[in-house]
């Protein structure tokens, strides 16, 4: 091979070594982590639900810290309504059907708040459909949803659409002992009739449904 031969192919191999590769592009982009107010890892979905908890609230939940490797690490602050007395309660349906605060007691109550013109509360009922048909054989758990609609209203939506949560009006005073801003609410109340689960919109199908199982599960 010529001198000149060696000197090309010397300065070709110097100038695509000095290029990074796709990968090497990729592991120097910084990774984002998730944390709850307990440190565990959680998913971007849980993470999602857990910082619009409470939508209104002027103070951001979420902590950005950028660790010394170069991630990007957010921690959230408790969600404040978890592990707080829930309200007790009866309610009627449009059905006419009476739910008790003694029926309910010792029971894992599944909340939700809603109304007709909503639009986030119509997207997530058909998953809210799923949940209660996966524990429909479960006698420890009741499903409830209260709008704020009148009961013929309502009773005109459901002609059209299918929810299947024990539907509670407006006429009804129950949606007025929980104080949140914003719709939809998804709540869920423990045996022990604490607040286990507060969110607003869901994307976190897996962790809803996993608090269910786990008050279930509870003594």
């Amino acid at each position: 091979m010529s001198a000149l031969k060696k000197l090309a192919l010397i300065c070709t191999i110097a100038l695509f070594s000095g290029v990074p590769t796709t990968a090497q592009i990729k592991q120097a982009t910084p990774k984002t982590i998730f944390r709850d107010s307990s440190g565990n890892l959680i998913s971007n979905n849980e993470f999602v639900d857990l910082r619009l908890a409470n939508p209104r609230e002027k103070k951001d939940p979420a902590t950005k810290t950028v660790l010394a490797d170069g991630t990007i690490e957010f921690k959230l602050d408790a969600v404040p309504q978890e592990g707080t007395v829930a309200p007790i309660f009866d309610a009627t349906t449009i059905d006419g059907k009476s739910i008790t605060a003694a029926e309910l007691r010792g029971k894992v109550l599944v909340l939700n708040f809603w109304f007709i013109g909503c639009p986030g509360c119509l997207t997530e009922i058909p998953k809210l459909n799923t949940l209660a048909e996966k524990y429909k054989s479960e006698s420890n758990v009741v499903f409830i949803a209260a709008a704020l609609d009148s009961a013929d209203s309502l009773k005109q939506f459901l002609i059209r659409e299918r929810f299947d949560y024990n539907i509670v009006s407006a006429e009804n005073s129950m949606i007025n002992l929980f104080s949140f801003a914003g719709f939809p609410r998804n709540i869920v109340i423990g045996k022990d009739g604490k607040i286990a689960y507060w969110r607003s919109t869901v994307y976190a199908w897996e962790k809803f449904d996993s608090v269910i199982k786990a008050e279930l599960e509870r003594n």
